[in-house]
């Protein structure tokens, strides 16, 4: 018995590799969350050009790629026309022209484009992005950014928007010293998807002097893709039985489904691990038995020699 354990031993060991293929698969289609990426902020043109009759002209261009895929996962930005500046950090919050502009007789522009590439396994689905904007703006009572008026007939998109918290916060308390400037407008738009949040804080308590001029935006686009995987699925039916005495016609067979090695619900191919495993198991057994020829015919050889 001595000579079978180690061939034993080799049985065991294909079984655990087969048990650990089993358990790879398993690791392999457990729901992958999206990857963990840095949140980074941006922030540009705050607190400046207090200067009477100042211009401040300040954009910025964000697209951020999120996937299952660490290597195709992160953001480009480009900060007024420059040069793109690639991260393999997520950029969910921006801080722009707050606090500026602020000496009377300015002109404040400023805006933020945000792109939201989203493709990982159940992610949340696009939604409409809240606003917050046009709170306690414009001078006196003849000069407000927020209704319209004949000289500025749609300052502010939309109004009222006073959401807690919402996805674009901007132009609150801003344009206060009158006199108005038309036109001066404040845009808010887009989707977002809670797999990627995202705030923009812009143009709040900006050009209050009087004289002012003021237009700014937000525009946020979010391509939401599921990228789970689909199920693959086979369905038959039997044909039908014959009748006494006269055969029963029989039954239409139901249109066959894709075949394959795919695993339901993953798409994975799992031929390879399983074949890898039985082959282990296979070799096991076959070495096992050679060697148990081997001892029947060393004890056959060993009773030949005594009887002699």
């Amino acid at each position: 018995m001595s000579a079978l354990h180690p061939l034993l031993r080799l049985v065991r060991v294909g079984t655990l590799a087969l048990a650990l293929s089993a358990a790879g698969v398993a690791l392999f289609l457990a729901h992958p969350s999206p990857v963990s990426a840095a949140n980074v902020p941006v922030t540009q043109c705050n607190g400046i050009n207090d200067t009477p009759g100042l211009t401040t002209t300040c954009d910025v261009v964000i697209v951020n790629n999120l996937t299952n895929n660490p290597g195709t996962t992160g953001s480009v930005v480009t900060l007024n026309g420059g040069t793109p500046t690639t991260s393999s950090d997520l950029v969910t919050s921006g801080t722009q022209c707050n606090n500026s502009g602020n000496g009377g007789g300015g002109t404040l522009t400023c805006s933020v484009s945000i792109t939201n590439n989203i493709a990982v396994n159940g992610p949340g689905a696009a939604t409409a992005a809240t606003v917050n904007q046009c709170v306690g703006s414009g001078g006196p009572p003849d000069n407000p950014l927020g209704p319209p008026l004949p000289g500025n007939p749609d300052p502010c998109t939309p109004f009222p928007a006073t959401t807690t918290g919402a996805t674009i916060t901007q132009c609150n308390g801003s344009a206060t010293g009158g006199t108005l400037v038309a036109p001066s407008t404040c845009d808010a738009s887009g989707t977002v998807s809670s797999s990627l949040p995202v705030t923009i804080n812009q143009c709040n308590g900006s050009v209050t002097g009087g004289g002012s001029k003021i237009n700014c935006s937000t525009t946020i686009t979010s391509n939401v893709v599921d990228t789970t995987p689909t199920s693959t699925t086979t369905t038959t039916t039997s044909g039908g039985t014959s009748g006494g005495g006269t055969s029963g016609t029989g039954g239409t067979g139901g249109s066959g489904g894709t075949t394959g090695s795919g695993l339901a619900f993953t798409g994975l191919d799992v031929l390879p691990f399983l074949f890898a495993g039985s082959s282990l198991i296979a070799g096991g057994i076959l070495l096992l038995g050679a060697t148990e020829n081997h001892r029947v015919n060393a004890t056959a050889t060993h009773r030949r020699k005594r009887s002699a």
